[in-house]
């Protein structure tokens, strides 16, 4: 079961403005709102990153009558923390600008920012790891619920391309990008806002979160449009969809629409599932991947990752000279793990493909020695050597095969990209926030 995007998502290019704070209705100023407010604030202080701590829980839990009570105040406290000029009348109001004022002195605007985007990020993967789903919102929300913290967003669930019902999407996530959004100067501007977008993009694609995920990458390419890191997460989400592991959920009949629909003709009595899953031809996915990934590169050429699946995505279209030049040029960087093994295997495929097969059989050989029995590299060894005539060399390859279930093969892991690095990249972004 996996959670999807409600909407269709070829590109990941959106209008600005899509999780900032907006202009809120003239909802009265209670004394819960003040209680509410001083909650919050109180959390946000007290949350230490990364911890299962009673503010995280207490965030996790929030009702949607819970955010309505704390949206009610928080344009006045962002004002007040901002150092904007504000009208405080009655004593909620009052109490709520001086709650934003005392933020103000101490951590600091952009400090409290950080660390209630940290607070809601971690709520957010609370409820992850617990399994809380709430039901699914109308489809059409009211015309007041145009703030970050009521959002009702529906994301579709989906089990091998049947839908199965509808759930809410994660509100601590654009709560937590809106917060960033406010950081002064500019939010792309602060190292912090790249390694958290980083850091909980790979969370989403290690826990299959391509719902989350489509319009979290969405912000991020507004926020940080050049970043190399979230031009590398957004390729990477492309390349998943293009992937056999996403295809496999379209039928012929979902190809053919959404050609169709690619093409400009009209689309009629088909499934419209291909539609509701938001997810591409493998041709459109892997041609936006690619694109991706050569600007990655320019930002970043030392990116080795990015360089690596670039030259899957050639070797996917064909394309096998260009592949091997920029697999020949990754592995002259020296990586070390999974991405040096995934440049011999695709180098390996590449050289094959052009009928090099010596060198094939020499990646391929280079793979499976750094991943003792990964059944990929000795399964592309052992049709090497079958190619070479080799036959002893053919059978001694599958008999090195790991066959048990925990064996290690990071081809199994590559559609997770920066999520085979989730837990370091979040241990890494609380760290630069956790002295604020």
């Amino acid at each position: 079961m996996r959670i999807v995007a409600a909407a269709v998502v070829l590109v990941l290019v959106v209008a600005a403005g899509a999780d900032g704070i907006r202009a809120r209705g003239a909802r009265e100023i209670t004394a819960a709102t003040a209680v509410a407010t001083g909650d919050w604030v109180a959390a946000v202080r007290s949350h230490t990153p990364g911890q299962r701590d009673a503010a995280a829980v207490k965030a996790a839990a929030m009702t949607f009558d819970d955010r309505i009570d704390l949206d009610a105040g928080m344009e006045l406290f962002l004002s007040a923390l901002q150092g904007r000029a504000v009208v405080a009348k009655s004593p909620a109001q009052k109490r709520i600008a001086e709650l934003g004022s005392t933020a103000r002195q101490s951590p600091g605007p952009n400090a409290f920012l950080k660390r209630a985007a940290v607070l809601h990020g971690d709520a957010a993967l609370l409820n992850g790891t617990d399994g809380v789903r709430a039901p699914a919102p109308p489809q059409s929300p009211s015309p007041g619920s145009t703030s970050p913290l009521l959002t009702r967003k529906r994301l579709l669930l989906d089990s091998d391309g049947e839908i199965q019902g509808a759930v809410a999407a994660e509100w601590n996530w654009p709560f937590a990008r809106s917060l960033l959004d406010l950081i002064l100067p500019h939010p792309g501007d602060d190292p912090f806002v790249a390694a958290w977008y980083h850091a909980t993009s790979a969370v989403m694609f290690k826990q299959g979160l391509y719902g989350e995920a489509v319009t979290h990458l969405e912000r991020a390419a507004v926020v940080l449009p050049e970043d190399p890191l979230v031009l590398f997460d957004r390729a990477v989400y492309l390349e998943i969809q293009g992937l056999p592991r996403s295809q496999v959920l379209l039928s012929d009949e979902d190809l053919v629409a959404l050609r169709g629909r690619q093409a400009g003709r009209p689309v009629r009595g088909t499934s419209q599932t291909s539609f509701q899953l938001g997810i591409p031809p493998s041709e459109v996915a892997n041609d936006q991947a690619e694109r991706l990934f050569r600007r990655a590169l320019r930002a970043d050429p030392a990116l080795v990752e990015a360089r690596v699946r670039l030259g899957r995505l050639l070797g996917e279209q064909k394309h096998h000279d260009e592949a091997l030049v920029e697999l020949r040029a990754a592995l002259g960087r020296e990586p070390a793990g999974p991405v040096s093994f995934y440049a011999h295997l695709f180098a390996g495929r590449a050289a094959q493909a052009l009928g090099k097969n010596d060198e094939a059989l020499a990646h391929f050989r280079a793979a499976s020695a750094l991943f003792p029995g990964s059944q990929s590299a000795l399964l592309a060894e052992s049709q090497a050597s079958l190619l070479a005539a080799d036959v002893r060399a053919a059978l001694e390859a599958i008999d090195r095969l790991d066959r048990s279930s925990s064996a290690r093969d990071p081809w199994w892991k590559y559609h997770l990209g920066a999520g085979r690095d989730a837990d370091a990249l979040l241990r890494a972004m609380w760290a630069k926030v956790a002295g604020s």
